[in-house]
C-alpha cells in the first residue's frame, strides 16, 4: 500500500472495460490495483452479481459500502468500481476524496456488444435489449457526471485509454 499520490478511480457502467482497462493502467504506472467486484467476490465468496441476485439489493449495497470503505484508504493506486457503485452518495463521497475519478463512458452499442456472452450473469441487465441498455445508461449518467475526466472508450484500445489515464494522473501528481 503505497501512503503518497493520488487514487485512480474508473467509474462507469458494466461492460465498459473498467477492470482491463485498470490492470493495463496500474500496470504500466506500477501501482496497485484493486476492483471492487473482485474484493466483494474475495469477502462474500461468490461474484458480486451472484450476491446481489441471491442476497438482494440492501445486502450488495452494504458489500460495497464494506469494499469501497476498505480501498478507499490506500493510496497512490487504481481503483475499478463495479458499475453501480457510484448510484450510492457515500460511495461517491469517499472514492472522490484524494482521486483523480475518470468516467470510462461506452455508447449502449459498445455496452451491448461488450455484455453479450455475460448478460445472464449480470442481474441488472439479464434479458437487457439494446434500447433496455441504453435507458439504464441514461439513467445512471448522473452518477457518473461528477467525475474529474470523462474518456469516451468506444473507438479506442485499452493501451490508448490507459495512456489518457496516465496522461491526466501524471498533470495532476505535479
Amino acid at each position: 500500500m503505497s501512503d503518497i499520490g493520488l487514487n485512480i478511480v474508473l467509474i462507469g457502467f458494466m461492460g465498459v472495460g473498467k477492470t482491463t482497462i485498470g490492470r493495463r493502467t496500474a500496470g504500466k504506472l506500477g501501482i496497485d490495483f484493486y476492483d471492487t467486484d473482485e474484493y466483494i467476490k474475495k469477502c462474500e465468496k461468490m461474484p458480486a452479481g451472484e450476491l446481489l441476485k441471491k442476497k438482494g439489493e440492501k445486502y450488495f449495497q452494504g458489500a460495497q459500502r464494506f469494499a469501497v470503505t476498505n480501498i478507499a484508504d490506500n493510496r497512490g493506486c487504481l481503483i475499478s468500481t463495479g458499475g453501480n457503485t457510484v448510484c450510492d452518495e457515500y460511495n461517491r463521497e469517499l472514492l472522490g476524496k484524494n482521486s483523480l475519478v475518470v468516467w470510462l463512458r461506452a455508447k449502449a452499442e459498445t455496452v451491448y456488444e461488450n455484455t453479450r456472452n455475460s448478460r445472464n450473469k449480470r442481474p441488472e441487465i439479464a434479458g437487457a435489449t439494446l434500447e433496455d441498455i441504453r435507458v439504464l445508461l441514461e439513467q445512471k449518467s448522473k452518477f457518473y457526471e461528477n467525475c474529474d475526466i470523462i474518456i469516451d472508450v468506444d473507438e479506442l484500445e485499452v493501451n490508448d485509454i490507459a495512456d489518457i489515464i496516465i496522461s491526466e494522473y501524471e498533470k495532476r501528481q505535479k
